[in-house]
């Protein structure tokens, strides 16, 4: 409860600037949970997990209007899609899985920012069902808190300058310094990049499928290099995953480096792979021409 009242807190803190600068606290028009998958795990609905979701934004000082309740013109509102899934408890060492996807975006836009949030769930007490349901739901709500945590931070930091976002990379909250990366990448702004890189060097896999996702949205040929250490250092699976990133982040190295795959590596699914992003690299390097003409 202590832990609880002290995130509400920092939250409302948090979003204080959103109410100052914008005369107006963030308003959702439209709030839906589109899968709720496992939800037998912990004894939850659909409807349950959406009320738990609801009950942390409100915690947040966002503003979910009732029946009849107009937004005031000069508002402009968000919508939020949740999908969660819960894994079944493994038996024998007693874990469990929490997955979210929060989805925001204001309305009438096509470019919403995806927030995951994920918690690995250790029981108390082996074989007590209830005591595994009751760690489990404790584990939804720590996973719907950081997500909402995240979405507050990003609807915080929506219209910074760049300069304010700069600063913003080694905040001591890891929501804030993660918002702050996701907006430099989006107004594409290499501020952003030294961070990404740094994230690299995780071993959680989750997170570096983010770092490459947001590689491949800013488009900077300098993390290419890292891009490929970090693929030789973690298998096949992810090699892969790095060919088709480092085809679409382009430049030099990126062409020298699929060209290498390509032609000498031992793996021919490998080879086949950096082999069709070649060609799609080459591809987006040729000269197109002006439309009608031809190609």
């Amino acid at each position: 409860m202590i832990a609880a009242g002290r995130n509400a807190a920092y939250l409302a803190l948090l979003l204080g600037a959103v109410a100052c600068s914008k005369s107006s606290r963030p308003w959702i028009d439209r709030l839906e949970v589109d899968a709720f998958e496992g939800g037998e795990v912990a004894s939850l609905s659909k409807e349950q997990l959406k009320q738990r979701l609801i009950s942390r934004l409100e915690a947040a000082k966002f503003v979910l209007p009732r029946a009849g309740q107009k937004i005031p013109d000069d508002v402009k509102p968000w919508r939020l899609q949740l999908a969660a899934g819960l894994s079944e408890p493994d038996l024998e060492r007693q874990t469990s899985s929490v997955v979210l996807a929060l989805e925001l975006q204001h309305t009438g836009t096509s470019e919403p920012f995806a927030i995951d949030s994920r918690v690995t769930v250790k029981a108390a007490q082996r074989n007590d069902v209830e005591a595994m349901q009751s760690t489990i739901r404790d584990s939804l709500d720590e996973a719907l808190g950081r997500a909402v945590r995240q979405a507050a931070a990003l609807i915080t930091l929506e219209e910074a300058s760049e300069s304010t976002l700069s600063a913003k990379l080694k905040d001591a909250d890891p929501s804030v310094a993660d918002a702050a990366v996701r907006l430099l990448v989006r107004k594409q702004n290499k501020a952003a990049l030294p961070a990404l890189l740094e994230r690299l060097k995780t071993d959680d896999l989750d997170t570096l499928r983010g770092v490459i996702g947001l590689l491949v949205e800013l488009r900077a040929p300098e993390s290419v290099n890292p891009l490929v250490e970090a693929a030789n250092q973690r298998g096949r699976v992810f090699e892969r995953e790095v060919v088709f990133a480092v085809g679409a982040i382009g430049g030099d190295d990126a062409e020298a480096y699929l060209d290498l795959i390509a032609t000498g590596h031992d793996d021919p699914l490998l080879r086949a792979s950096a082999a069709q992003a070649l060609v799609e690299l080459r591809q987006k390097k040729k000269p197109q021409p002006p439309r009608g003409e031809p190609r």
